[in-house]
């Protein structure tokens, strides 16, 4: 459908749409608590100097931050989902942009308060706590706070690093105006002869059509606008990578790695695990192109067939049938997972469901700390809109549970902990579905799915991580990268995924400009870390629901409930896997390795 044959905002059906009502009832509500903040914002810039006066004066201040912050939040919603789903709302992007000019005097506002806190020292913070109630539920919060101590630096460094932090930004904010409106492709003809338009929301379309010409072409005119500036590109992620390395170095980090993971509390060896077990297990990726090649009926597998349709007569499930399946495979988690979860779909409008002029393309989910989610997707009667739909749902159920029993400040959580939420839901779904569709091409397109997940989560992100690696490294030792050097890096890593089946060459090299991911510096490492704590819980809690012990159910939804209460490696360890071991991964391998065995008997059967 061509952005200008899809209906206006106006013309949905709201039953369809998010209901924002749930977060303000109108614009005055929104603008009284926007007016506000302001004037909070003016309170808290009041106790600046003040923290260590007295436990009283702390609690004081605490109070008003969390509801603050709380309100922030509200007021994000409200002014950045609409604009999210009409991009054309000139009333919504000048909401948005008041919005954020609030929050950015908000952080400005708050700079005092980190390296006041940390000034107070620890005995002063406990004797606070001790005498005053208000104070220790945040008994967490100074424990995370304190860990954070060794990599804090002066007032005058930080002040320094707070005002180049816009200028650090630059190398990514070049490359996403260069990635997704600058980059000229050539446009591709179709099967039927029409002229296509290549661009970044075209592609998944193109490179996915049945016809191998199609697929061919599309991949030849993306790979080409990348390759014609790899020079300019790689100028920009290798500016990315040295910044990262230069506020490591500065903040007292071993390394880019220890930067970005010990904020997170997540220990080096869970990246060396999740990387040391992928790479011994290349092998039954090997086994699934093979199977895919048979399948395709192609004499030699190429890279534009990676994503190429298997089934010729997938399910077409309607956005109504897609919840009834997502409910029910929900139903190991017991009734009141359950309930929640069907009365926000179909009581509470969660989803933005349908696509629409101005909408934008992708998933997420959002929400205010015990607020309503909202989850925008573009709904297409198809198995991928049905896993999309799983997923973001998990992280919707993920915030809902825990905001039952955390307050504000333990109300975060790890991405890593975050992707494992959103893959459970999809790696539970697969096995209800996989029981009631047994044969045939609607079987092959649910294992179609299952693939498309991991070979995103569980290839291209680990193959994504062992590069950031190989550069982070070679930056931090002085080595000096160009363009042809990172090609060739991706392109060797690649084809050790590939094995014998694809040859990898300068198309695959390029692979890492494709992925504005790598601009957060491992960003990808906890998607791969968390679709195999998913796969690995979803497999207990399947198991154990058809024995009828509900006790690995109970400890996923004790994880669920823990937010930033305790650190991720031992929220996930109580939740029943230990991501410091490889067992978990070795997990998600096998349950990989059943999808592969059983396409390989579908390749066979059809062959």
């Amino acid at each position: 459908m061509s952005a200008s044959s899809l209906p206006t905002r106006a013309e949905l059906d709201p039953a369809y749409t998010w209901d924002l009502a749930a977060t303000y009832p109108d614009e005055h509500a929104y603008l009284a608590d926007l007016e506000a903040t302001e004037a909070a914002l003016q309170r808290l810039v009041g106790y600046q100097g003040r923290l260590g006066e007295s436990a009283v004066v702390l609690a004081d201040f605490f109070d008003l931050y969390w509801q603050t912050l709380a309100t922030l939040q509200k007021l994000n919603i409200y002014a950045n989902m609409p604009l999210a789903v009409d991009q054309g709302d000139q009333t919504a992007r000048a909401r948005a942009g008041r919005f954020q000019a609030l929050a950015t005097r908000a952080n400005g506002a708050l700079a005092f308060m980190r390296p006041e806190l940390l000034e107070l020292g620890q005995e002063r913070v406990a004797a606070f706590m001790e005498a005053e109630p208000r104070l220790r539920y945040l008994e967490r919060y100074f424990e995370r706070l304190e860990a954070s101590r060794p990599y804090v630096r002066s007032l005058e460094v930080e002040q320094v690093l707070g005002q180049l932090g816009d200028a650090l930004g630059t190398a990514m904010r070049a490359y996403n105006s260069l990635a997704n409106g600058e980059l000229p492709f050539r446009p591709v003809t179709d099967a039927e002869g029409r002229e296509r338009e290549v661009a970044r929301s075209t592609y998944g379309a193109l490179i996915g059509s049945p016809d191998r010409g199609v697929r061919e072409r599309a991949f030849v005119s993306y790979t080409d606008g990348f390759l014609a500036h790899a020079d300019t590109l790689a100028e920009l992620y290798l500016g990315r990578v040295k910044e990262s390395a230069f506020t490591a170095r500065v903040r007292g980090y071993p390394s880019t790695v220890e930067e970005q993971l010990t904020p997170r509390e997540v220990p080096r060896e869970v990246l060396t695990n999740v990387l040391a077990v992928f790479e011994a297990n290349l092998g039954v990726w090997h086994r699934y192109w093979e199977a895919r090649r048979k399948l395709l009926g192609v004499e030699e597998l190429k890279e534009h067939d990676v994503f190429a349709p298997l089934s010729k007569a997938p399910p077409r499930p309607t956005y109504r049938e897609a919840v009834e399946w997502i409910v029910a495979g929900m139903e190991p988690l017991g009734e009141e997972y359950v309930s929640i979860l069907r009365h926000g779909l179909t009581e509470e409008r969660w989803v933005d469901v349908y696509p629409n002029r101005g909408k934008r393309d992708g998933a997420f989910c959002a929400h205010a700390y015990r607020g309503q989610p909202y989850i925008m997707m573009s709904y297409q009667d198809d198995l991928g809109s049905v896993s999309t739909l799983a997923h973001e749902l998990g992280h919707a159920m993920h915030s809902r549970l825990l905001e039952q029993v955390q307050p504000l400040a333990n109300a975060g959580y790890a991405m890593m902990v975050a992707e494992t939420a959103s893959n459970f839901n999809q790696a539970l779904l697969r096995p209800y579905l996989l029981e009631r569709f047994t044969e045939g091409d609607e079987r092959l397109a649910l294992l179609e799915e299952a693939f498309g997940n991991f070979h995103r989560y569980f290839f291209i992100m680990p193959t994504l991580v062992r590069f950031e690696l190989e550069v982070h490294q070679a930056v931090e030792r002085g080595e000096g990268l160009t363009s042809s050097r990172l090609n060739e890096i991706m392109r060797r890593l690649f084809q050790e995924g590939y094995g014998d089946a694809i040859r990898a060459d300068e198309r695959t090299g390029i692979t890492w400009a494709t992925f504005g991911h790598l601009f957060v510096p491992f960003y990808t490492f906890q998607y791969a870390a968390g679709i195999s704590a998913a796969a690995a819980l979803a497999s207990d809690v399947r198991e154990g629901y058809e024995r009828g012990d509900a006790s690995a159910a109970e400890r996923y939804l004790g994880f669920l409930r823990t937010g930033s209460a305790e650190d991720p490696v031992t929220q996930l360890r109580r939740a029943g896997v230990d991501m410091t071991t490889p067992a978990p991964i070795e997990k998600a391998f096998a349950v990989l390795e059943g999808y592969v065995t059983q396409l390989e008997e579908l390749a066979d059967a059809r062959a």
